[in-house]
């Protein structure tokens, strides 16, 4: 068995893997609660969505949003990418508010997704950062 693939082929979607369970799982939630989204709905949650990853870049870039931005590509923890935190906390913030109306709730909650998919990458990074510097 060839790990080394393996090993690169689960880095390169660890992020995909974990940002899909945030939002299917969160739609989930919504669905269960209101049925099937209509239009407006879906349109909400996706808006929620962008909201939510609007914000965090401003924050990010700090005014460097319209300029051309260098990317480097970080090392990841093993353990970060499982993602236990980023993935789970939108799904329990989903539960919560699924239960505000319908246009509210797909708002808010494509908002509370991508903000809490993101910031819990951040916290899995410093646990991971700890853990690792122990072993």
């Amino acid at each position: 068995m060839k790990t080394g693939f393996l090993r690169e082929t689960l880095a390169k979607e660890s992020r995909a893997y974990g940002f899909t369970i945030a939002f299917w799982g969160s739609g989930a939630m919504l669905i269960g609660a209101h049925g099937v989204p209509n239009l407006i709905e879906a349109l909400l949650y996706g808006s929620g969505a962008v909201i939510g990853f609007g914000i965090l870049t401003l924050i990010a870039y700090r005014g460097e949003s319209l300029k051309s931005v260098e990317y480097e590509r970080s090392d990841m923890v093993t353990l970060g990418m499982i993602h236990y935190v980023a993935s789970l906390a939108p799904l329990i913030a989903s539960y919560y508010l699924a239960r505000l109306d319908p246009y509210p709730a797909f708002l808010v909650t494509g908002i509370a997704t991508s903000l809490l998919y993101n910031l819990g990458m951040l916290v899995e990074e410093a646990i991971d950062e700890k853990i690792a510097k122990n072993f």
